[in-house]
């Protein structure tokens, strides 16, 4: 436990002191984000005909004390013009997000829009918008400090950081979607905790396509990619294999953490179930045994829906 206690002393050092620089998480790392595209782009938003819901949960690198544990829960929907001729349409969502990493966590309520616009016969543009506020957490009763007394730690916090903005660009059809959000726009301070705390940008890009082999089965590659300043670029790298847009078996590579597996099926119409595990390759794979990653979705799609739009069952589902 030696090693993950010192693990987590510099983390928060690094939140406290240099936050700009460090490797912490400031935003959540998610393996299935191919199955759980809202929490990382706003765009997506009422993408369907349909309420769209997802639970989810990851316990990441196991066996460490204060690993990151993750829950979320989001939930969006499309509201259309009554006139059959106009295909473009409004989103509405909500994201809610739990995540502590030892000492430091936060929670966030993000309410989110967007706008979709018809471009051509089988694929859509949108543009949204997440907004709302995070609540930052420091427990001091979890680390050990070499100077109790110091200023930049003065008990524990609870700090609400608001406003939060996270614009998103998105286009999508039957077989693609490339997209970019960003994170953390204002790069608001965490006021009094530490010095010069705050929250840094994080962009994400995010492409992906689905090849058709056969009437039914895909293979669908897909790649995203989080950069933020004075961090080394996180890029993912999946493919996965679809039958009949039932079931489908993947594999992921992460270039700084990770390997992973992982498995998606749809069942009693309107519902499906991911997982993924993550084989750790980082230096942390010495303390830890890997990450666990399920999220529950939930589609009640109208039998009419795929008259209603150009883009009935977008690539990602």
């Amino acid at each position: 436990m030696k090693g993950g206690m010192r693990y987590w002393l510099l983390a928060v050092g690094c939140w406290l002191l240099h936050p700009s620089s460090t490797q912490a998480q400031q935003i959540s790392q998610y393996t299935q984000y191919v199955f759980n595209h809202y929490s990382v782009q706003p765009a997506v938003a009422g993408s369907k005909d349909c309420f769209d819901g997802r639970l989810g949960f990851r316990r990441q690198w196991g066996g460490i004390d204060g690993m990151p544990v993750t829950a979320w829960a989001t939930l969006h929907g499309a509201l259309r013009s009554k006139k059959p001729f106009v295909k473009n349409k409004h989103g509405f969502g909500v994201n809610i997000e739990a995540d502590d990493t030892g000492p430091i966590g936060y929670t966030h309520f993000y309410l989110g829009w967007a706008y979709h616009m018809q471009m051509g016969q089988d694929y859509m543009l949108s543009m949204g918008l997440f907004a709302g506020l995070k609540q930052f957490k420091l427990d001091l009763g979890e680390v050990t400090l070499d100077n109790p007394n110091d200023p930049a730690v003065t008990g524990n916090k609870s700090v609400m950081v608001w406003p939060e903005i996270a614009p998103g660009i998105w286009a999508y059809g039957k077989n693609f979607w490339l997209g970019a959000s960003m994170f953390g726009t204002f790069n608001n301070p965490i006021k009094g905790v530490g010095t010069d705390s705050r929250y840094t940008r994080h962009y994400l890009l995010s492409a992906g396509y689905r090849y058709r082999i056969g009437k039914k089965t895909a293979f669908i590659p897909s790649t995203l990619w989080k950069i933020s300043p004075g961090s080394p670029m996180a890029m993912d790298i999946n493919v996965q294999m679809e039958w009949v847009k039932k079931v489908a078996v993947g594999v992921s590579y992460r270039n700084v953490d990770a390997f992973a597996v992982m498995g998606r099926i749809n069942f009693m119409k309107y519902f499906s179930l991911g997982y993924s595990y993550d084989i750790t390759t980082s230096l942390l794979r010495q303390g830890s045994s890997n990450t666990h990653e399920i999220i529950l979705g939930i589609t009640p799609c109208p039998p009419d829906a795929g008259r209603r739009s150009p883009v009935a069952c977008p690539v990602w589902e």
